[in-house]
C-alpha cells in the first residue's frame, strides 16, 4: 500500500434509485491509492431507466482495474446492515452476481454479523424471525381481505374497512421489501430453508461474507478504531456504531418530557406475536420450528378454532353467517404495523457507523448507513485514543461531528434518524456537506420536510441528493445558493461533479 499521506477523498454517490452505493476513492495527489464501497442496493422490486445498475456496476469496474490489468480491485467493501436498499446488489441470483468480478481485499462488517459473537447470534436470529413472522402475517391479511369485503358487504361502513384494510396490506409491503421479499400471495410464495422461513437479505448477506473469506473480514466493535495496517496513510477510521446497549433498540425520539423510550421487538408482548404468526406460518408449511407456540397469547390460552366451531354456543353466535361481522380471526394481526416499525428500526440501529478522518486536516467523513436515535446517543459513551506526533489526544463523538464536512444522511433523511442536538446541531464545520441517497415518492415522509430544511441551513445549500426530481444537482452547479459566498461557490462547483449516472464530490 502506497504509504505517502491522502490529501483527499472522492466520494461518488450513484444515481441508481432509492438506495446507498457509494465509492470512496482515496488520493494522494492525483493518484488513487485506496478504494472503499459502502453497500450497493435498492428499494425492492425498483430500478432505474436513466442509471440502471448495469451502468453503475462497469463504471466501478472501470474505475478499480488496475493499470497492470486483472481484476477491479475494491480495496475494503462495507456492508452497514441488512436491508435491500443497502445489499441487494450482492444477492448472488436475484441479479447477476456482479461482485464476484472483483478482487476484495478485505470485508468490514458490524459485530452483530459475527457469528462467534453470542449476543450477536441472537441478536440476528430474532430480527430474522421477526421478518419471516412479517412474511406470514401478510400472507394471513391479505386473506383477510376477502373475508371482510364479504363479511361487511351491504353495510355502509363497509367501503371504508375495505379500504382500509387494503392500504394497511400496501403498507405492510412496503416494508417487507426492506427484506428482499414481497407481500406473499399464497402460502407457496414463503420460502423456507432447512425448515425456517427464509428472508433475502439473509442470502445476500451470506454472499458477501462468502466474498471475503478468501482475504479476510472484520467485525467492528463500537469505541474502537479500524487497524491502521487496514488504511491509507494519514487516514482514521472510528467505529461509532453499533452500540452493545439497550441503545441498539431505541428507533423514534422521546416526545415531549417523556422518559427515553427503548423500543424492542421483544417487549409489549411481541414476543409472543412473533412466535404465534411463525406457528402459523409453520402450520401452513407442515414443518415444526423452535421456540414457537400455539396462538399469539402463549400455550394453553384460547380456545382452537376448530373446538369453537363444534361449540353450541360459537355456533349460534360468533360463526353464524348473519353474524360473521362479528368475527375477529385476523384481528390479532393487525399489531403488525406496530411490530413493523419496530422491526425496521432495531435492524437500522445494526448499522455499522464510521467517522473516517483525514489526518493531516482533521476533516470527517461521517458514514452512519442508517442509524436512529439510540445508536447516535450511543456515541457520545466513546473516547479514542489517538498518536498525533509525539502526542496522544483523547477524540469523542462531539470533536468527529464537529469536523464532519461530508454527512452522507441517515436512513435517507427520515424523521427519526438524524438526532438533534447530540448529532446534526454538533457539525458545525463551514464546509459541510450532505448527500442523501433518496428516489422521490418512494416511501411516505421521506424526505422529511424539516430535516431537508436544517440541513440546507448548517450546509448553506450545499445538499445533494442522488435521484429526487424535487432536489436537481444541476441546479446548485447554475445557481449560487444565498448563503454561501461567490468564493465558496466556487470552491464547491470545482468540487462537485454531476454525472446522470452519479455525483461526486472531493474532499480536500
Amino acid at each position: 500500500m502506497n504509504t505517502e499521506p491522502i490529501d483527499s477523498v472522492k466520494v461518488r454517490m450513484y444515481r441508481h434509485g432509492f438506495g446507498d452505493c457509494f465509492l470512496l476513492s482515496f488520493f494522494h495527489n492525483l493518484e488513487r491509492v485506496y478504494s472503499m464501497l459502502i453497500d450497493c442496493g435498492i428499494k425492492h422490486n425498483t430500478k432505474s431507466a436513466t442509471a440502471p445498475i448495469e451502468d453503475v456496476i462497469a463504471d466501478l469496474k472501470q474505475l478499480l482495474k488496475p493499470a497492470a490489468g486483472g481484476k477491479p480491485v475494491i480495496d475494503v467493501l462495507v456492508a452497514t446492515h441488512e436491508h435491500w436498499d443497502h445489499i441487494a446488489f450482492f444477492h448472488p441470483t436475484k441479479s447477476p452476481d456482479f461482485f464476484v468480478d472483483f478482487e476484495i481485499e478485505q470485508i468490514w462488517l458490524a459485530w452483530t454479523e459475527d457469528p462467534e459473537d453470542d449476543e450477536a447470534v441472537t441478536i440476528n436470529s430474532r430480527l430474522r424471525d421477526g421478518a419471516a413472522a412479517l412474511q406470514v402475517a401478510a400472507l394471513h391479511l391479505q386473506e383477510a381481505e376477502a373475508e371482510e369485503a364479504a363479511q361487511f358487504h351491504g353495510m355502509s361502513f363497509g367501503s371504508g374497512v375495505a379500504a382500509a384494510r387494503a392500504q394497511f396490506n400496501a403498507s405492510l409491503s412496503d416494508v417487507l421489501g426492506f427484506y428482499g421479499v414481497a407481500a406473499p400471495k399464497s402460502k407457496s410464495g414463503i420460502k423456507y430453508k432447512n425448515g425456517k422461513i427464509s428472508v433475502e437479505t439473509e442470502v445476500a448477506m451470506s454472499h458477501i461474507i462468502e466474498l471475503g473469506k478468501k482475504k479476510g473480514i472484520k467485525y467492528l466493535n463500537p469505541g474502537t478504531k479500524v487497524d491502521a495496517r487496514r488504511l491509507p496513510s494519514g487516514v482514521n477510521v472510528y467505529v461509532l456504531g453499533p452500540p452493545r446497549s439497550g441503545s441498539i433498540n431505541q428507533s423514534n425520539p422521546s416526545s415531549g418530557a417523556a422518559k427515553e423510550t427503548y423500543l424492542s421487538i421483544d417487549q409489549s408482548g411481541l414476543t409472543s406475536f412473533i412466535d404465534g404468526v411463525l406457528q402459523l406460518g409453520a402450520s401452513a408449511n407442515k414443518k415444526s420450528m423452535a421456540n414457537t407456540v400455539e396462538g399469539p397469547f402463549g400455550k394453553d390460552t384460547g380456545i382452537p378454532v376448530e373446538k369453537a366451531k363444534r361449540d353450541p354456543y360459537f355456533k349460534q353466535t360468533y360463526f353464524a353467517k348473519d353474524e360473521a361481522y362479528r368475527q375477529i380471526e385476523h384481528t390479532w394481526l393487525d399489531v403488525a404495523s406496530q411490530f413493523s416499525l419496530q422491526l425496521d428500526g432495531a435492524i437500522n440501529n445494526t448499522s455499522l457507523v464510521l467517522a473516517i478522518e483525514l489526518e493531516a486536516s482533521g476533516k470527517v467523513l461521517l458514514f452512519p448507513g442508517d442509524a436512529q436515535v439510540g445508536s447516535w446517543l450511543s456515541w457520545h459513551d466513546y473516547e479514542w485514543k489517538v498518536k498525533r506526533g509525539n502526542q496522544t489526544q483523547t477524540i469523542t463523538a462531539e470533536d468527529l461531528l464537529r469536523n464532519t464536512v461530508l454527512y452522507k444522511v441517515s436512513h435517507h433523511c427520515s424523521h427519526n434518524a438524524t438526532v438533534k442536538e447530540k448529532g446534526l446541531e454538533m457539525m458545525t464545520h463551514p464546509e459541510l456537506v450532505a448527500m442523501i441517497p433518496e428516489k422521490e415518492k418512494s416511501y411516505n415522509g421521506i424526505l422529511y420536510q424539516p430535516l431537508v430544511d436544517r440541513l440546507q441551513q448548517l450546509c448553506k445549500g450545499r445538499v445533494l441528493v442522488s435521484a429526487d426530481v424535487n432536489y436537481p444537482p444541476e441546479e446548485l452547479k447554475k445557481k449560487r445558493p444565498a448563503e454561501l459566498s461567490t468564493a465558496e461557490w466556487k470552491s464547491f462547483k470545482a468540487d462537485l461533479t454531476v454525472e446522470p449516472l452519479y455525483l461526486e464530490y472531493t474532499v480536500r
